[in-house]
């Protein structure tokens, strides 16, 4: 359920939309829509759980806003995005939508989103945490506000934990113990149940290791931050977990795409996983079949890695003839108590402080203990780093596509780091 494997592919692809007519946006703007009766469109991405709390704060805000109506739509991340290219191509982009991280420049550079902290599309962001602004801005320009924050987890049952024997995680835990943990779980189950799923191919938490390294992903001009050295190094120790069978086997990790029903953890085919804690809603043990823990993630270096991330992040359409009544409606999603009390942690924890602290006062359940999670290691967060250079998705779906070459043995994994970094390199400087 939580994974990311396979969800950039699509959106990869979408963005060779985004050439010819899409690179040519309006500055033009309606503006007035203060005191006229304008329809905008709002889409997003996410699961019915998401959609019927944002569909009830979307009311509220009409109710309060009886000039604007609001139109909404929302699918599944890959759809949306594919979706979201060809609207912006055809000229007919939602007003406001949601955005991701990883994609904000690709679409700023593009001149398809207007800057939120000038003009009639100007939000406030006085009460937002200020490390997670720098993950929307590119050139001085906030192209991206994030309506919540979240970070990178460690899930893992700890009932099959315990019934293995194996070593819950605690504060300080290693790379090295997570295998030991692992390889319990695994010998346990006979195999049925591995210790952990197969993590190697995602690029999400093969930034945390190089963090926890002194590296990052790209540095500040744009380039990669990392070799093929450090490649060989994180998968050497991800296949090794794979061949003495602590993590999920390659036709098993192959087949998850994002989906709950392709999740090992959700399958109960695999004990923990990474993800986001973004990704623990009301209704995720009922989906997942039982409780989890979190935890931090493993480090070698002492150092967490672990940084505030946007979950998710609003923008408008450069395009949009309403600029104003989308700003409106944004800083109600972000900044409304009522509405803060609707959307709970629907999108994470939410990025206002204010809201933040009353949401978290009235959790239960799964985003109780994701609120918990944050708190223990919201001291240890580093900023955000600043968008990833264009071409950073082809980058991502790149870096699972050759991890695949690794875990059925087509390529030994110093010639597969080898050939990753080259279309790496090609790919963020075309």
């Amino acid at each position: 359920m939580l994974s990311l494997r396979s969800r950039t592919l699509a959106v990869t692809a979408a963005f060779a939309l985004l050439t010819g007519a899409a690179a040519c946006g309006s500055d033009d703007d309606a503006g007035g829509d203060s005191n006229e009766k304008v329809t905008i469109r709002f889409d997003w991405w996410g699961n019915p759980d998401r959609a019927a709390v944002t569909e009830k704060a979307v009311d509220l805000f009409q109710t309060k806003n009886p000039n604007i109506t609001v139109e909404t739509s929302y699918a599944e991340f890959g759809a949306y995005f594919q979706k979201l290219a060809t609207q912006i191509a055809g000229g007919g982009a939602p007003d406001v939508f949601q955005m991701d991280y990883r994609y904000v420049r690709e679409y700023a550079d593009r001149n398809q989103l207007a800057p939120l902290n000038e003009g009639d599309a100007k939000v406030d962001t006085s009460k937002v945490t200020e490390q997670l602004l720098s993950g929307g801005t590119v050139e001085d320009k906030l192209y991206g506000i994030p309506p919540t924050q979240n970070t990178q987890v460690f899930n893992y049952d700890p009932a099959e934990w315990t019934k293995a024997g194996a070593t819950a995680p605690a504060d300080g835990w290693t790379w090295a113990d997570l295998s030991a943990a692992a390889k319990k779980v695994s010998d346990a189950s006979g195999g049925k149940v591995r210790g952990v799923s197969d993590f190697g191919g995602i690029e999400d938490w093969f930034e945390v290791w190089l963090r926890q390294q002194g590296k990052t992903l790209y540095t500040e001009d744009g380039k990669l931050g990392y070799g093929a050295a450090e490649v060989t190094q994180w998968w050497q120790l991800t296949d090794g977990l794979r061949r003495n069978g602590a993590a999920t086997p390659a036709a098993v990790t192959a087949k998850i795409d994002g989906s709950a029903a392709n999740d090992p953890v959700t399958a109960k085919t695999a004990s923990s996983g990474f993800g986001y804690d973004s990704g623990f809603t009301p209704q995720t043990w009922e989906i997942m079949g039982r409780e989890m823990k979190l935890s931090p993630f493993p480090s070698d270096s002492g150092k967490l890695g672990q940084y505030a991330k946007p979950a998710m992040m609003f923008s408008i359409a450069q395009r949009s003839e309403h600029k104003e009544a989308a700003a409106k409606l944004i800083n109600f999603l972000i900044g409304d108590p009522e509405a803060g009390e609707i959307l709970g942690m629907s999108r994470g924890l939410p990025a206002n402080a204010e809201i933040r602290d009353k949401v978290g006062a009235s959790l239960t359940g799964p985003p109780m203990v994701a609120f918990q999670y944050e708190q223990q290691v919201g001291p240890k967060l580093e900023q955000a780093p600043p968008p990833p250079p264009k071409g950073a998705g082809t980058v991502k779906s790149t870096f699972q596509r050759t991890y695949d070459d690794v875990i059925f043995q087509r390529s030994p994994i110093p010639q597969a780091a080898e050939k990753f970094i080259g279309e790496a390199e090609r790919a963020i400087a075309s």
